[in-house]
């Protein structure tokens, strides 16, 4: 099962928004993420992205178009709901809910200052879960797999660049102010795997 080039971008983009966010939560904490922690969590988000729309796309070839739809838009409705969760006021979910930011902090144990290449491979593989589901149920688009692999991990890469730089230049803001559209836009995208 393929679709389109451009709903591969915007499935990307979204999912990767987790990255961002937990960017974004290291640099408001004044937290190093070296070039090669970078590179790591980018590496890995994508090869696990790509593996599993790979994966997919071969699975979901034995499962009737019909089924396949409805199994593509539980995924993504549901990762929605949970983008929504993580947009939520950190209040009590602070310490006990899974979200972005206790992952992330709780991840960064051994040295608060900087992520090492362990901790950000722990990191890429825990906010890679929604990323390896979506994968899973949507398939892949008419492209080579090298270019599929290079486009997931450019934009995880650049979404956890980016995070880090945001969180550095507004210290004093919340990550979550803007989480929810990456909810609404997965919602829209299960949606529109029902056409």
């Amino acid at each position: 099962m393929t679709f389109s080039i451009y709903f591969f971008i915007l499935l990307v983009i979204v999912l990767s928004m987790d990255a961002f966010a937990a960017g974004f939560s290291y640099g408001m904490g004044r937290v190093l993420v070296p070039f090669p922690s970078l590179l790591i969590i980018a590496l890995l988000s994508g090869c696990m992205l790509t593996a599993s729309m790979i994966a997919g796309n071969f699975i979901l070839s034995f499962i009737p178009a019909s089924l396949t739809k409805g199994i593509s838009f539980s995924v993504l409705f549901l990762l929605s709901l949970y983008k929504f969760y993580d947009a939520l006021p950190q209040l009590h979910l602070k310490t006990h809910g899974l979200t972005t930011d206790t992952i992330s902090e709780k991840v960064n144990k051994t040295d608060k200052d900087i992520l090492s290449g362990k901790e950000a491979a722990l990191l890429a593989f825990a906010l890679s879960i929604d990323n390896i589901s979506a994968g899973l149920c949507t398939g892949t688009v008419p492209l080579p797999i090298f270019v599929l692999l290079l486009i997931t991990i450019a934009i995880h890469f650049a979404s956890i660049r980016l995070g880090v730089l945001t969180g550095n230049l507004l210290a004093n803001k919340s990550s979550h102010r803007f989480a929810w559209l990456g909810g609404l836009i997965l919602m829209l995208l299960a949606f529109c795997r029902l056409f």
